[in-house]
Parts: structure tokens; sequence; C-alpha cells
């Protein structure tokens, strides 16, 4: 190879790693191999079917969620309406907004209010809609336009609102003090500085901050409707993560109040004025409380039949208690018509059953009050002193209350001593897999930082914990025990109060591996008893997610840690110990690196142990030393932990290695394409029988003479012709000039699954027929994948799967799984089908396709929970040298 051809190479690997990655932050990625435990959303990702566009700082509203939040309109000379200003239904024909939302630019009024819509700019959902006309403007009589102060207004409509589950007014919170950590706004608003208003209702979470510091920010602003400072009818909140910009004027900052098993919103305050965009600049709002008496006696004086109390919190939580929203923690599923919820996961004092992931201990069938954590498929992670009762080791696990599943392997942490405090962890293996097709493990906290609320598990009188479903109380007597699920603060070791029952439990104090929680407000006797073995935890985000994540496993504790607070056996501090016996082959962290002269430099010779040549390379260019350090944790380095001291003959491997140039090339070949058709690089296999053409697996465009299949497709048997479907339905077929199966290929094993067919004549690339791209990154690959599969009838269907680590298939698959494989599985079912020619693709930003597996032949389907696949990016040498 000459020098200008080798650079031109190595110029096209990396615009071709580049596009290969996409670039783009969204994109999950998987690693070959296992080496840390914070990867629970990427072995367990879900899924979701359909979700909201999501504008840039904010996340879409849904359609019961703010019943209350009303946009204000101006109708223009041409019949259209310009949405301006954000308003809040208070009471059937009462809306709240912000005094300066009274007039336009222009000095003209609103005249109509739109509730129940969340895209103002288009018809979808526009049958849950309800359009008014503005009667009436009442404007606070303290308030000047020249001025910020008193931005207070009262709207009133034409007639009552239809109250519905979509429309229905607020509550105000009416008490001076606003202790609520995070307040929500919303609104139409603009998403970032100088952007367009988006259509589309969103929300954002705030965190309120004192005047004193909000005024700090405006101190310097030279802003005359400001000249006497922030005023006590004023609030400041802020969100610095998000750079959040203002949302609509007269719009509400809200808190929702849960009750009932049903959440109630609070408005706290009235969006005012904010500084520019992406600043993390508080915004300021006008409190709703300084203005309680304005707002009902001016809602009296002009008709409204309100009571005195008509905003006293109880009462007005219960007036619409039916219509309101269920709290999140039980919802389910949400469409425009219809809420599905699930009333086991209720939040803050829930009723009736434990999550899915805790687990019951059984002692040939005996069983006690202790419980463990799924956290795998096959593991559950329980406290040591829960191993053994009455002299005889856990034997089961019962899931779900009825499932009974038998323990193969018991793991006590090996410095764990009968009856202490310290140490208390143990991990159970299980004989088989967890059966349940919705399978959502708990997540294990690594992290020494955790948030500070969290929540528990307890069990309590039904009675004293019964929820309100409806406008009837139940006030009847049932000292049943039901489980609960109360919301905790975590404590340090200060302030953690401890009942003396357990102070001789702990002689040695707290230590780092002790969690402390709870709340210093008290329960009523029998409340709530804490179940040992089961999860400090809390609802973790994530890769656009929710998972169950857990600090610790409780063990001391009483009334669930309300008054005096709970103890637990935290996770950050035993996640080496988890590893050893988690991972296979894992080696501790002190085994896991060598330096072996700090003094060398990328390109100085180094000494191996094994005595080889070797010299100091970036480990990019040292592929079976990186390897080698994921497998077993070891690795010889230089003077950084970026550069490996490489065997001479690992460099020579690699870097002859290098891409093949019409390989490297195809990302930018298809993206200057402007490619029509989804199956454009997709071909049919055809062998000729006596009844023609028979089309029997599916191959994929790699080059213009050049298919990719797999070697258990074509076996030994040359096939005649490959056909494509063009953009009209009609099939072109072009015949076939020769195979080459690889030559390592098993068919016993499925190991080296891959074969390239060569046309006869050279394909025309167009915007409907082009190449399939490689993936070519032996470390990682694309989480979530598209599973390309043919049927009978010659049309291709299409399914999502997740790629997992290899050693997940090997749980399952009965030959050794390799590094050339590529494990994955059905994120929807217990079981994940394929037929021997489908292909796992991955669709970049960048609209190009990438091949990253290719089926074994693989029939046993039903009863596999993973499927193994060919991986790509362990062959890119072979097809370039084959090409």
């Amino acid at each position: 190879m000459s020098l200008i051809h080798y650079c031109v190479v190595l110029i096209l690997i990396l615009v071709y790693s580049n596009s290969a990655l996409g670039q783009d932050d969204e994109v999950l990625m998987l690693p070959n191999e296992r080496t840390t435990l914070d990867d629970c959303h990427l072995r367990f990702h879900k899924l979701l079917a359909t979700s909201l566009p999501k504008p840039a700082f904010g996340h879409p509203a849904h359609l019961k969620e703010f019943a209350h939040m009303g946009a204000i309109g101006w109708t223009q000379p041409n019949g259209t309406i310009a949405w301006k200003c954000g308003g809040t239904l208070i009471w059937d024909n009462f809306v709240l907004t912000a005094a300066h939302c009274v007039i336009d630019t222009e000095n003209q009024a609103p005249d109509v209010i739109r509730f129940g819509d969340l895209n103002i700019e288009t018809t979808e959902g526009d049958e849950y809609a309800q359009q008014l006309k503005i009667v009436a403007i009442f404007r606070h009589p303290q308030h000047r336009f020249a001025s910020h102060y008193h931005d207070i207004a009262l709207l009133k409509l034409e007639h009552n609102v239809t109250v519905t589950e979509v429309v229905a007014p607020a509550c105000l919170w009416t008490d001076e003090e606003v202790r609520f950590k995070i307040l929500e706004a919303t609104g139409w608003g603009r998403t970032g500085y100088a952007e367009d208003q988006t259509p589309i209702l969103l929300k954002v979470a705030l965190k309120p901050i004192e005047n004193e510091e909000c005024g700090k920010v405006y101190r310097n602003v030279t802003d005359r409707k400001l000249r006497l400072g922030l005023q006590p009818h004023q609030i400041c909140a802020v969100d610095k993560k998000m750079d959040t910009c203002e949302g609509d004027s007269g719009g509400p900052l809200q808190i929702k109040l849960m009750h009932n098993t049903r959440v109630t919103p609070f408005v706290v305050a009235i969006t005012s004025f904010g500084t520019a965009c992406g600043l993390s600049s508080p915004g300021v709002y006008t409190k709703i409380a300084p203005y309680h008496d304005w707002i009902v006696e001016t809602m009296q004086k002009n008709g409204a039949m309100v009571p005195n109390d008509v905003y006293n919190a109880t009462f007005c939580a219960l007036r619409y208690v039916s219509l309101r929203e269920y709290e999140d923690a039980i919802i389910t599923s949400r469409t425009p018509d219809y809420v599905a919820v699930d009333t086991d996961r209720r939040h803050m004092f829930e009723v009736d059953g434990l999550p899915s992931y805790i687990v019951q201990l059984a002692w040939n069938g005996e069983t006690n009050d202790c419980f463990g954590v799924i956290i795998d498929e096959d593991t559950v992670l329980t406290l040591a002193q829960c191993v053994t009762h009455n002299r005889e080791r856990v034997s089961h696990i019962i899931y779900s209350n009825i499932t009974t599943i038998k323990v193969s392997r018991i793991h006590v942490h090996p410095k764990y001593e009968q009856g202490s405090s310290y140490n208390n962890i143990a991990i159970l293996r299980l004989q088989h897999f967890v059966n349940e097709n919705d399978f959502d493990p708990a997540c294990i906290w690594q992290d020494d930082t955790p948030s500070q609320e969290v929540y528990v598990h307890g069990s309590g009188r039904r009675d004293i914990n019964r929820l309100l479903y409806s406008y009837d109380h139940d006030n009847s007597i049932d000292s049943s025990i039901t489980i609960l699920a109360p919301r905790v603060r975590f404590q340090n070791n200060s302030s953690c109060l401890i009942p003396k029952r357990y102070l001789p439990l702990l002689r040695n104090g707290l230590t780092k591996e002790h969690i402390c929680s709870g709340q210093n407000l008290f329960l009523v006797p029998k409340s709530c008893d804490l179940v040992t073995g089961a999860a400090v935890h809390e609802d973790f985000y994530r890769a656009g997610n929710t998972y169950p994540m857990v600090y610790g496993l409780n063990f001391l504790g009483r009334e669930c840690g309300f008054g005096e607070h709970s103890i637990a056996i935290g996770m950050a501090n035993h996640g080496e110990w988890m590893k050893t016996i988690l991972f296979s082959n894992y080696k501790t962290s002190h085994d896991t690196i060598q330096f072996v002269d700090t003094d060398h430099q990328e390109g100085d010779s180094c000494h191996r142990h094994d005595g080889r040549p070797a010299r100091c390379v970036p480990i990019s260019r040292c592929s079976r030393g990186w390897k080698q350090f994921l497998s077993n944790g070891t690795i010889e380095l230089c003077a950084t932990s970026s550069l490996a001291c490489c065997s001479l003959n690992d460099i020579a491997e690699t870097e002859l290695n290098v891409i093949h140039p019409q390989l490297a090339g195809c990302p930018r070949l298809v993206e200057n394409l402007n490619i029509t058709s989804p199956r454009g690089s997709l071909v049919f296999i055809g062998w000729l029988t006596s009844k023609g053409m028979e089309l029997r697996c599916l191959g994929t465009i790699i080059t213009k003479r050049i298919i990719l299949t797999s070697a258990s497709c074509v076996g030994d048997e040359v096939p005649a012709a490959v056909e494509i479907e063009g953009n009209s339905g009609t099939q072109t077929r072009y015949e076939v000039d020769a195979i080459l199966v690889h030559y390592a290929f098993n068919a016993t094993d499925d190991t080296n699954d891959i074969a390239l067919i060569r046309l006869q004549d050279t394909l025309v690339w167009s915007s409907d027929l082009f190449p399939s791209c490689l993936w070519t990154n032996t470390t990682h690959v694309p989480l979530v994948l598209s599973m390309v599969s043919p049927d009978d009838t010659g049309n291709v269907g299409l399914a999502k799967v997740v790629a997992m680590y290899n050693t997940d298939c090997q749980r399952t698959h009965m030959y050794d799984v390799q590094d050339s494989q590529l494990c994955a599985r059905n994120p929807f079912d217990n079981f994940t089908c394929n037929t021997r020619s489908d292909q796992l693709r991955y669709d970049s930003p960048s609209s190009v396709s990438y091949i990253v597996g290719l089926s074994t032949d693989f029939d046993e389907c039903e009863h596999f929970r993973y499927t193994v696949f060919t991986r790509i990016s362990s062959f890119v040498h072979w097809i370039g040298m084959n090409i």
C-alpha cells in the first residue's frame, strides 16, 4: 500500500468513525463488556411506544395535567387570534392573570381565552377545548403599568366553563409562607432567547430562591419598573440546570398537592417578569397570598357565588377530587381519552402491594419478615442477617406474592459476623429467571451523594392509612395490615436520631456504609413498621426512562423512620465486593492497571512482562491489549492511562485492520444520495427450483457488487440471483457470480456466521438504490437497534430490540458466546424470535443506516429471552480483504 493510499484510508477512517458514532449525545451506546454496576439504564432500557415532541427547555404537558391553564388571546383584524398571555381558571367563570396582560403593546385588551388545548396552533385535541369571550377585566387598584408591582388581575368570562377532567379550576395557595422546594411553571412561552413561542403547552420545574438573593440579580438593572426593589408580595424562582426562559406572562407558578390518591394544583404565584434567557437568571412572580381577600371580594362583587373560605386548602382540594389527576406514581399509560392506573404503585402511603422488584425470602415453605431486592433476572440482593432463619439457609424467594423460585447459590459478605450491623449484605443467585413480561429490576446506586428525598417500605393498619378514591369518606375500623411506601429524607450522622433500643447493635457507631433516613414528624402508633431487607429507593430518570434506584437495604428502625430514624446498609460502599460476585473474571481495582515506566512517552520502546518487543502507543492502536483489559482487567501502561505498552505484533495487526476505502467512504456516499426508499439497500436472495425462483433469505448491499448475508442462509449452494424492490414496487433481478462463506463458519455453534455474495453486474447508485454502511466500532454498539425480518410473502418487518452484554446471553446459550457475536433481546416479551437472515440495523441521526449484526440460525426462540447475532465490527477487515 502506498503512503498516499494509506493516508487517504486513515482520513476515511476518521470520517467514518465520527459518522458511525453519530456525534449525537442522545445516542445510547452499550460497551461490549460489563465493567460497571452503573448500567441498569442500559441493560434494562425501556422503549416507549410514542411520545410528544419535546421543545427545548421544557417538557410537554398532558391534557389533564393542567386543566386550569388557559391561553389568553387577542382577535386580529384578519380573524386570527394572537395568544400572548396565560391565565389560571380559579372559578367557573373567573380567570387569574398578570395585570400587565390586560393590554398589549397596541393598547388593546384581550377578548378571548381558551382552555383544554395543549397545542394552540393545530386542530389536534380541539374536541376537548373550550373557548370563551372575556366580558370584564379587573386590574388590581394599586397596579401601575409603569411598575412591576401588584401585577395581578381577574378576567370575567361570558359564562361558566363546563367543568370536565380537562377544564377545571385550580386552588390557590393562601399561606404567606411558600415552603415548597420545587414549583412548576407552565405556558406556551418562548423556549430560548429570541426563539419563537412554542405552540405546545410546556411545563418546567423551578426552584424558589430568597428575594434577597434574587434582588442581587436585579439590583444593577436599570429598570424604572423596579425602582423600589423586590417586595414581599413577589417571589423569585430559577432553574439553574436548564437556563429556563420565561413562560407565558400571567401563567401560573404552582404546586401539586397530593390527597386521596389524587393531586390538586395549588397556584402559588403568577408569572410577572424575568431577564433574558440563557443566563440562569430568576423569574419574578406575583404571590397569590397577599391578594386573597381582593380576589374573593372582586369575584363576589361581580356575580360569583363564592363563600369567603372558597380557597380553604381542604375544601378546595375536595371540591373536584373526582376530576383530578391520579398521582403520577400510579399512572401506567395515558391517552387523550383515558388514563390507566395501577393502584399497587401508589405514592406516599400507598396501600396494597410491594413493588415488583421486592421479593420475600422463604425457608422450605416457611417465611418471616425478611425481604430482598431483585437487581437482575436471576439475582437478589438482601441482608446477610436474612440468609439464615432457625438455623436453616434461605431456600426460595417469593416473587409477586405467588411465584416461588429456588435459590441456587448464596454469597454472604466475607466480613459479616452474625448479629452485626456491619457488612450486613448478601447476594442470592436464582435457579432460573424471573419470568415476567414487564420485568423491572432495581438499579444499584454507586455514588456517595444520593438525593435528599427517597422512599422506604413499611406495613401498617389499613384504616389509618386509607386513601380517598371519591367524595365518600369511609370511617369504618379496619385493623388489617397493608403495605406502605412513605417518602423519607436522608439524614446525616449528626442529625440521625437512632432509637435507643438499637444502639447496642451499633457499637462502632454509624460508618460510611450506613444510610440514615426518616422524617422529623411522628406517625400515629402502628401506622408503619419497616419492611426488613426492602429498599431505600427513589425513581431515577435516566436515558429517557424512569428506573427504581436502590440506595440501601433497611434493617433497623421503627415507625418507618418517622420521628426516630431508620438505618440501612448502603450500596455505594459495597460495589467492589458485588462486582466480584456479579461480573465474570472480575479483578479488584488494585489489579487492573500496571505502569511499566512512567517516564516513557508515545513512541518510546518499552518492556512487557512477557519480554516481547513493545512500544508506547495510544490504546486505540493496541486492540488486543484493550480487549484484554476489558476481559480480565489487566493492561500495561506507559506514562499515562491513555498509552499502552503494546507488543509490536499487536500494533502491526491493528494497523493492518485498516478499513477498505469503499467501506470507509460509505456514510458520506449515502448522505449525498438523498435517499428516498428505506429499503433501498435490502435484497432478497433466491435459488432456482422446479417451481421457479425461491426467495429464502435477506441480504444487504455493501458495495456495487457485494451483498452481505449470513453463512447459514446461503450454505454451500450458490444462489441464482438477488431481487431488489424499487420505489414503484417493481422488482429488479441481478444474477449472482459467486459466494464466499467465512472460512471458520461453524454451523453447530453459529460462530463466524457471515458470507459475501458477488454479483455479475455492477449496481448504479441512486436515491432508492444504495449501500448499507458497516458498523465498525469494536468496543460499543448502539443500545437500541432495529431488527429487519423478511416474511414468506417477500415483505420486510421491523421490530425494536436492545443490545445486551454477551454474558447475558451466555446464561441461556448452550455454546460459548464469542467476542465476534452480539447479544440482543426483545424488550417487550419474555422471548426473542429471529430467523436466519434477520439483520440488526442502526439508523443514525444523519439518516445513514448501519448494519450492526446478522442473525444466526436460531430456531427455538420460544425458550430463550435472548438471542445471538454475528457482530459486524469483528468482520470488517475480513470483508474488506474479500471485496
